[in-house]
């Protein structure tokens, strides 16, 4: 099963968002690593799926 693009594409914002979130509204240390995992985990899939676009444009440019 695929999710529509529009979700897919904005999940790893909405990790961010989050996490952001509970780092900043709750007073346990516990939220707040929660919530820096969650946007660390986040920003490295907006990282990964860059760079696998990067290299995949320039992969088909060279065929």
């Amino acid at each position: 099963m695929r999710l529509p693009n529009f979700l897919y594409e904005s999940y790893p914002v909405i990790y961010v968002i989050g996490g952001i979130i509970a780092m900043s509204t709750v007073e346990s240390y516990l939220s707040f690593l929660s919530g820096l995992l969650l946007a660390m985990g986040g920003i490295s899939i907006l990282f990964m799926r860059r760079n696998y676009r990067m290299i995949k444009d320039q992969l088909a440019h060279l065929t």
